[in-house]
């Protein structure tokens, strides 16, 4: 089983378009990260662990009651199932991309 830490830039730029622009609230706490939520989400799936087992870095992840809030709404609402559908495509994609063999040296300056 692989070790889930949190998405790359990279990741997330490919999945943001997926997810709503938050909606500005007037009070109350501030809207929780969709990266931060997807992050806990895919922490406890893929590391088959226990909401309660999240990190708690805040720069990383939700908490774990907005991490399991979300998960419920969207599992049960099926955008769930798209964002995981376009994060193991995006494994398998990238599992089939071929690398250049590094070069040891750095060529000769003129």
């Amino acid at each position: 089983m692989a070790h889930f830490n949190a998405l790359t830039d990279l990741q997330w730029q490919l999945l943001e378009p997926l997810f709503p622009k938050p909606l500005k609230r007037s009070r109350g706490k501030p809207h929780t990260s969709w990266r931060l939520v997807l992050n806990s989400i895919l922490f406890v799936l893929l590391n088959a662990s226990k909401w309660g087992a999240l990190p708690k870095d805040a720069s990383l992840y939700a908490t774990k009651s907005a991490a399991h809030r979300w998960f419920a709404i969207w599992d049960k609402n099926g955008f769930l199932k798209e964002v995981l559908d376009a994060y193991r495509n995006m494994a398998s994609i990238a599992s089939n991309i071929t690398l250049p063999p590094r070069r040891n040296r750095l060529p000769a300056s003129a």
